[in-house]
């Protein structure tokens, strides 16, 4: 059986059991559960990590069957050796997160890209973060302009935020995974 991706984690806890400390397991906020939809948001661990890879923009976590993608931050394990991780991590998730669009625009960003630098995204202004318009699939659908939108009433933009803006919206089977033959 191969290994395959089983889920994304928001804030994530690595977390050494007292009696064994080389048995880590992860804890944290699951954005989403592939294999079992229903833990999505909830706060869930998985079974032992044998490694973490850690990418510029997010780390890996595999295990003995699965692959998790945590897309940050990595919390601190806490002093306290009898502290319930659950616990621990649903009182961090009160923070302010990412919204999911920028999570999947720093999951398919191009890492060569001179735009974002490979994040997927980039600050436009003080306190405002867009997009990258160089790395966005737009995949996520388009939403035709219509009202206060004057010259580009009409038009269709990127439903993903990356501020592209098309005469024509492009066929769903653009996207569609092409074999390399």
């Amino acid at each position: 059986m191969a290994k395959q991706l089983n889920g994304i984690f928001r804030e994530w806890l690595k977390f050494k059991m007292p009696d064994d400390p080389r048995a880590s397991m992860i804890w944290g906020h699951c954005v989403v559960h592939l294999s079992n939809p229903k833990f999505s948001g909830n706060v869930i661990h998985t079974s032992k990590i044998s490694k973490i890879t850690q990418q510029e923009t997010f780390s890996i976590a595999e295990t003995r069957n699965s692959y998790y993608v945590m897309l940050g931050p990595e919390l601190t394990q806490p002093a306290d050796p009898t502290a319930t991780p659950s616990v621990y991590v649903s009182a961090h998730m009160a923070d302010a997160g990412r919204p999911d669009s920028l999570i999947n625009a720093t999951m398919n960003a191009d890492p060569a890209c001179k735009k974002c630098h490979g994040t997927g995204l980039y600050d436009y202004d003080d306190g405002h973060t867009a997009i990258c318009s160089l790395c966005c699939k737009h995949n996520v659908g388009w939403w035709q302009l219509e009202g206060c939108y004057g010259e580009d009433n009409g038009r269709w933009a990127c439903k993903a935020g990356c501020g592209l803006i098309v005469d024509k919206p492009p066929t769903e089977t653009q996207f569609l995974p092409r074999d390399n033959l």
